[in-house]
């Protein structure tokens, strides 16, 4: 009888220690995963680059198809954008000089990148239409890219 009191003591002991163990793996791991988030969301941060006024000095690209389409589009100012994972956003200052009830759309503007081509933004914010003459912020979105935005090319009328 002796004995059975015993091995219930050594049974619980190496329970407890195995949970110990086990709990402190997990608070390791917990650890790593908020590290690994913090490097994540760092490299997702955008960070601000650098302020154009007018569209710069971008050269206008020699083939049709990294034209821009033609516009009424203005683009007064832009601001620049990018994360260390490749994120390339512009906050930009446009006028529309056409008639009201028109959005910017994606095939009217460029980027012109590092690496000496020309992309259109994925996505393009905007609060509502432009109204005759208007002047506005809209975002531009760019597809994730090593190359860096140099400026923005537009094609008026």
């Amino acid at each position: 009888m002796s004995i059975r009191p015993a091995l219930l003591v050594i049974a619980s002991l190496v329970s407890f220690s195995s949970h110990a163990l086990n709990f402190h793996d997990k608070a390791h791991n917990d650890e790593l995963n908020d590290i690994k988030q913090s490097i994540e969301q760092a490299q997702n941060s955008l960070h601000y680059e650098r302020t154009i006024n007018g569209t710069g000095h971008v050269p206008m690209p020699k083939n049709n198809s990294d034209k821009p389409a033609r516009s009424y589009f203005e683009v007064v100012s832009y601001d620049i954008y990018t994360s260390q994972s490749g994120k390339r956003v512009i906050q930009a200052i446009v006028t529309n000089h056409s008639g009201g009830g028109i959005v910017l759309k994606p095939q009217q503007i460029k980027a012109y990148l590092s690496n000496s081509t020309y992309v259109e933004p994925v996505r393009i914010k905007q609060e509502g239409r432009f109204a005759q003459n208007e002047t506005k912020s809209v975002t531009l979105y760019f597809k994730d890219t090593d190359a860096s935005i140099l400026g923005l090319v537009l094609r008026s009328y």
